[in-house]
């Protein structure tokens, strides 16, 4: 069965509108859809319409950033009230926060003779912000960069010790935070790609696979190893957690590839999360 509850449209960091991944879903018969860009619901209602255009049943998501102990995480909030007031502003905090910065970054490659009208740049947002690697797109249309090489020149420009580099001091959520602003607009709370947490700190992995405050665990995952799938498999079992799975697809900003709908998820995470 065909289905992704994990992948990112333009209203985030992923390069495909979401019309055509309805489109491509429909060419690969997907029978259930969650589109999860990051810290924004603005995409929701249209996801909403097209689910009903499309007839792919949706789940409105969104995948939060969270700092805790100094570690960046992503918590995947499932059912998440799409008309939430509060969630809106958040939405277009951040959305105001971020082209600010990407203002800082143009005006920073323009000095460095890169000759392209902001506007150009823009162009690219297609209903969210300007995330690096929609910067680095403008470039490559412009001849100073292969498509190609876009994620892996992501370093080179906005790396610590790239020419574009300007500290993201956005206040995001910790954890905790983070998980009762999804239950506070009826979500469910889901620790996305857990594996990339305990890559950066093992000690915090442990602790937020353990905490009492998720709903759900994302085991199938392309970064996930055999290893880490088992671990998770009896923390989800033990503590009777919700699994969920997808290709994390980003389209052509993708380090790892995956395609849409490219991940091996079995039905019952399915059936468990459409029919909860």
């Amino acid at each position: 069965m065909n289905f992704d509850f994990h992948l990112h449209s333009t209203f985030s960091d992923g390069s495909t509108k979401m019309e055509d991944i309805f489109i491509k879903g429909k060419e690969l018969d997907l029978k259930a859809i969650s589109i999860t860009d990051h810290d924004t619901t603005l995409g929701l209602n249209l996801e909403h319409e097209l689910s009903k255009k499309y007839n792919i049943p949706y789940i409105p998501a969104v995948e939060f950033t969270a700092i805790e102990k100094g570690v960046k995480l992503h918590v995947l909030g499932y059912y998440i009230d799409k008309d939430s007031k509060e969630l809106h502003e958040y939405s277009m905090k951040l959305l105001n926060y971020l082209n600010t910065k990407s203002m800082q970054q143009i005006k920073i490659l323009q000095s460095n003779g890169i000759d392209i009208p902001e506007s150009e740049y823009f162009k690219q947002s297609q209903g969210g912000p300007l995330y690096r690697a929609k910067l680095l797109r403008t470039l490559a249309d412009f001849g100073y960069l292969e498509i190609k090489d876009i994620m892996v020149s992501l370093k080179k420009y906005f790396g610590p010790e790239g020419i574009c580099h300007v500290p993201d001091d956005f206040k995001y959520n910790d954890f905790q935070s983070t998980i009762e602003l999804i239950k506070r607009n009826n979500g469910m709370a889901v620790l996305a790609h857990p594996v990339k947490i305990k890559k950066k700190s093992e000690d915090l992995y442990y602790e937020l696979i353990n905490s009492n405050l998720l709903d759900g665990i994302e085991i199938y995952h392309p970064s996930v190893t055999p290893e880490v799938k088992k671990e998770l498999e009896e923390v989800t079992k033990k503590k009777n957690l919700l699994i969920t799975g997808g290709s994390d697809y980003h389209g052509l900003y993708n380090k790892l590839g995956t395609p849409l709908a490219g991940m091996d998820v079995p039905e019952f995470v399915y059936e468990n999360l459409i029919y909860r």
